[in-house]
């Protein structure tokens, strides 16, 4: 039987992702029959695990597909990186490191030789000084991947949130809240709860822009023009999909287990019940991508970076829901 193999990019090296990534490869099961394979630089994988103490060996490997075969080890592909650079502070040639590695990710798991790829945090402003003008990670995979419809949807605790739109000023994520974007995020939301989450019939609300939800065109009339008929349309198709609610009580609906998932309209009304409800166990999950992506919802985290305390608890999320997803 070939095994499970994942891919986990090292994010910015002057940031928390080697570590996280080790720490959370130390906490799996050693019955685990998933492989995994580790991009990045060599000697900053190996300077880590060293400063960490970690009990798993590192492998350089000459090629993705040896990591399937290794016993008790994780294999690294060497793909270089800044010759000097200083832990926690922004650098374009790690920016530019950053890139390169998420590059290879996609291209390994556009080909199929990688079961599902899990990204460790770039930092912007190094990705931007590099020369990168992505907006984000998600951005970048959905361009590499040749990938027009995509989203993300965040997941954690009793929550998985897709979001109408990501990372734009509030004004421009109100004009994104269109019939065929709305649509858009419907069916890929629809797709993953059926395709990777194995749910028959997927349960989805969605939340209203405006407060209470517009309370019948008193406070915005988003919700009558845009935001209901999308929902009209959505169940048309016999997708079971509920709303528009007021999303100050749409969320601790979704809490108690009333929804398979939310559509909302913003970022941040999206994240904060999702930060609130598992803050060091969410994982972003992107939707759309012809392969399964998963990420730590969290940053570089340049303050720790080098010092070995950073929580590795959302990078375990983001492995185990990745080796969930490939497995099922």
């Amino acid at each position: 039987m070939k095994r499970t193999l994942i891919a986990v990019t090292m994010g910015d090296p002057a940031g928390i992702g080697a570590e996280v990534a080790l720490k959370a490869l130390d906490r799996r099961p050693k019955s685990s029959t998933t492989r995994f394979l580790l991009l990045g630089s060599w000697r900053v994988w190996a300077e880590t695990a060293k400063r960490l103490r970690t009990r798993t060996p590192l492998v350089m490997l000459p090629d993705p597909e040896t990591a399937r075969g290794l016993k008790g080890g994780v294999g690294v592909l060497e793909l270089g990186g800044p010759r000097t650079f200083h832990m926690g502070k922004v650098d374009p040639s790690c920016g530019a490191a950053a890139v390169s590695y998420i590059r290879e990710g996609v291209r390994l798991a556009f080909q199929g030789r990688v079961s599902a790829l899990v990204t460790a945090p770039i930092h912007k402003d190094a990705v931007h000084r590099a020369g990168y003008l992505y907006p984000g990670h998600t951005e970048m995979l959905a361009d590499w991947s040749h990938t027009r419809s995509y989203a993300m949807m965040m997941v954690g605790g009793p929550f998985r949130i897709t979001l109408a739109s990501i990372h734009v000023s509030l004004r421009q994520a109100v004009k994104e809240v269109t019939l065929p974007n709305l649509l858009e995020k419907l069916s890929l939301t629809h797709r993953c709860l059926r395709d990777w989450f194995k749910v028959r019939n997927p349960r989805i609300t969605v939340a209203g822009l405006n407060p209470h939800a517009g309370e019948n065109g008193a406070f915005g009339d988003e919700e009558k023009r845009v935001v209901a008929p999308a929902v009209r349309r959505a169940r048309a198709k016999g997708w079971n999909v509920t709303g528009p609610y007021p999303p100050d009580t749409l969320f601790h609906r979704a809490a108690q287990g009333e929804f398979d998932a939310v559509l909302a309209m913003y970022h941040d009304q999206g994240l904060i019940p999702l930060k609130l409800a598992a803050f060091e166990k969410g994982v972003n999950l992107t939707l759309g991508l012809p392969f399964i992506r998963t990420s730590p919802d969290h940053g570089t985290a340049f303050d720790l970076a080098g010092k070995g305390k950073a929580d590795p608890s959302s990078m375990s999320e983001a492995i185990a829901l990745a080796v969930k997803l490939s497995n099922g």
